[in-house]
C-alpha cells in the first residue's frame, strides 16, 4: 500500500523543514504532498520523484488558465502533480471544458510527471462522482483522491463512497481521512484501497508498527 505525508500549508518554513527531516531520517514513505512553496525545501530532502505538487487545493474554484500557468511553473520540480477537480466546471456538468483541462495539462508536462486528481465525494451527487471517474479514464488517469482530507472527514463514509466508486470504475482510491486509532488502520489495511496520504507523524509511526507486526 503506497504511504504518503501530506504537509498543509499552515506550517512556517521552519516548521516544514521540521517535518521534512524528521520524515527522511525516522519513515519511509512513497511520496509527500506539498504546495508550490515547500517546493525549493522539499527539494533538499526528497528525490523528485516523491514530490507530489497540488494544485488549486482544497476547493478547486480557480480558472483553468491560473491552474495551468500553476502547472507550468511548478511541475518540473516534481514528480506527481495532484489537481484538485474542477468545482465550477463540475457542479455546471460542463466535462468538455473538463476535458479540455486535462489535455492541455498533459500536453504542458512531461509525460514522466503523474497526474492524480482531488475530489470531494460530499460535495457531489453519485452521477457527477462516477462522471468525472469515466473522464479520468478516458485520459488515462488512474489515481484518485477521494476527498481532500482538508476538512474533518468520517473515515467510514469516506471507505464507502471509495467502495462504491471503484464497482463503477477502475480508479484506484488514496484514503486521506482522519486516522485517529489502530481499529481504523486495521480497517483500512483489509480493503484494497491503493493507499494513504496522511498529516501526522503518529499514524505513520502506526503504520511503521502494524508492518512489523505482519513481518512477525
Amino acid at each position: 500500500m503506497l504511504v504518503e505525508f501530506f504537509i498543509n500549508n499552515h506550517h512556517t518554513d521552519q516548521e516544514a523543514k521540521d517535518v521534512f527531516k524528521n520524515l527522511k531520517e525516522n519513515h519511509c514513505i512513497d511520496s509527500i504532498l506539498i504546495d508550490a512553496n515547500y517546493l525549493r525545501l522539499a527539494k533538499y530532502f526528497f528525490d523528485l520523484k516523491k514530490i507530489n505538487l497540488y494544485v488549486d487545493y482544497p476547493l478547486g474554484n480557480t480558472s483553468s488558465k491560473l491552474r495551468l500557468e500553476q502547472i507550468k511553473v511548478n511541475a518540473s520540480s516534481s514528480g506527481i502533480v495532484s489537481i484538485q477537480a474542477p468545482s465550477y466546471a463540475l457542479v455546471n456538468r460542463k466535462y468538455d471544458k473538463i476535458r479540455k483541462e486535462i489535455e492541455n495539462i498533459k500536453n504542458s508536462i512531461s509525460k514522466d510527471i503523474n497526474i492524480r486528481y482531488i475530489i470531494d465525494y460530499r460535495k457531489f451527487n453519485h452521477n457527477i462522482l462516477c462522471k468525472f471517474c469515466s473522464i479520468l479514464e478516458e485520459f488515462e488517469i488512474d489515481t484518485l483522491y477521494a476527498s481532500t482530507g482538508y476538512f474533518v472527514d468520517n473515515i467510514y463514509d469516506h471507505i464507502l463512497a471509495i467502495q462504491y466508486l471503484s464497482k463503477k470504475s477502475k480508479i484506484k482510491f488514496i484514503l486521506n481521512a482522519n486516522i485517529w486509532t489502530k481499529d481504523h488502520l486495521d480497517l483500512i489495511m483489509s480493503t484494497d484501497i491503493a493507499g494513504l496520504s496522511v498529516q501526522h507523524l503518529h499514524v505513520l509511526s502506526m503504520i511503521n508498527t502494524c508492518n512489523d507486526d505482519s513481518r512477525k
